[in-house]
C-alpha cells in the first residue's frame, strides 16, 4: 500500500500537469491514484510506466493504471521491452491461440532471457486477454545489441547504422551522465574502451523502441509502454519518440522506490512520480566481480 503522504506527491505532479481549472480529489489508496494517472493519460498518445524490473510494487501499479484506462475506455496497444522486435511473430502467434499466459511465457522465453518472475507481469498479460489488445515486442534483438556493444555501431551495414543511428542533439553532459551510469550498472568493471560502445548499444535500442512505438502509434489511438525506468531518463525513449515525430503527446509514470538514490528528474508536465516502497536485493556485484 502507498501511504496517503506518497498518494498526495502523486496529486501534486497530477496538479502541475493539468489543464483543468480544478484538481480532482485523490483517493488515500492507490486505486484512487491510478484513477487519477488514467484521467491524465486521456490525452497523452504514449504513456510510459517505467519500472524497475523486480519491484513487485511497481508491478502492481502498473496494473492498476491500465486497469483504470481501459475502465475509462481506453483501448491501448500495450508495448514491452522485455520482448524483442523479432519475437513479434511469436508474440502475435501466443497471444492469439488462447494460452493461458504462463505458457505464452514459457513460449517467449522470458525466464531464459533473464527477466524476473514472469507472475509480476501477469496481471498486464490477463487485461491484454480481457480486453483483446495488441501486443507490441519493442526492444532490439539481442545479437544485434550484442554485436554493437563488443564492436561499435559502425560494424554494422550502412542501412542498419542510419537506422540505429541517434537523431537526437548532440549533448556533452548527458552522454557523460549515461557513461557513467553504464559504468555504475557494470560495477565500474568495464574496459574504458568498452563504454562508448555500451552507449552506442544503448541509444540503439532506445532509437529501435521509439520507431515500434510510433509503428503501434500508426495503427492504435494510445499504446502504453512497459520499460525500466532508465529508459525514461533524458536522452531515453521520450526523447527519441520526440526526435522521430516531434510533438507526440507523452506522459511519463516513474515508479520511484523511496529513499532511491536515482529518484530521476523531478515531476513536471509530462512526469508523474509515484513513491513506491523498495525491496531488499542481493549484492548486485558480486556475481560480476566473481568470475
Amino acid at each position: 500500500m502507498i501511504r496517503a503522504s506518497a498518494a498526495w506527491r502523486i496529486a501534486a505532479a497530477l496538479a502541475l500537469t493539468s489543464c483543468a481549472a480544478a484538481t480532482p480529489s485523490l483517493d488515500d489508496d492507490p486505486a484512487g491514484s491510478a484513477r487519477l494517472i488514467a484521467a491524465r493519460a486521456r490525452d497523452a498518445q504514449v504513456v510510459y510506466l517505467g519500472e524497475s524490473h523486480d519491484n513487485p510494487h511497481h508491478h502492481a501499479g502498473q496494473a492498476r493504471v491500465l486497469e483504470a484506462m481501459l475502465a475509462g475506455g481506453a483501448r491501448p496497444a500495450l508495448a514491452f521491452e522485455m520482448l524483442t522486435q523479432d519475437q513479434q511473430p511469436a508474440v502475435d502467434g501466443a497471444m492469439g491461440d488462447g494460452a493461458d499466459p504462463a505458457a505464452v511465457a514459457k513460449r517467449l522465453g522470458w525466464a531464459d532471457r533473464g527477466w524476473p518472475d514472469f507472475e509480476m507481469y501477469r496481471p498486464l498479460f490477463d487485461l491484454v486477454r480481457r480486453y483483446g489488445l495488441p501486443v507490441v515486442a519493442l526492444d532490439l534483438d539481442q545479437p544485434t545489441v550484442r554485436r554493437i556493444a563488443k564492436e561499435g555501431l559502425g560494424a554494422l551495414p550502412v542501412d542498419e547504422r542510419h537506422r540505429l543511428t541517434s537523431l537526437l542533439a548532440p549533448e556533452a553532459d548527458r552522454e557523460r551522465e549515461l557513461a557513467r551510469d553504464i559504468e555504475a550498472a557494470h560495477c565500474g568493471l568495464l574496459p574504458p574502451a568498452a563504454v562508448p560502445r555500451m552507449v552506442e548499444a544503448w541509444h540503439a535500442r532506445n532509437v529501435t523502441m521509439a520507431r515500434r512505438i510510433l509503428q503501434a502509434l500508426d495503427r492504435a489511438p494510445q499504446v502504453v509502454v512497459i520499460v525500466g525506468r532508465g529508459h525514461q531518463a533524458p536522452g531515453g525513449l521520450p526523447d527519441h519518440v520526440d526526435a522521430l515525430r516531434p510533438g507526440t503527446r507523452q506522459l511519463i509514470v516513474d515508479f520511484v522506490e523511496v529513499g532511491a538514490e536515482d529518484s530521476g528528474p523531478p515531476a513536471s508536465g509530462s512526469r508523474i512520480v509515484w513513491p513506491t516502497p523498495p525491496v531488499e536485493r542481493p549484492d548486485p556485484c558480486a556475481p560480476l566481480r566473481n568470475r
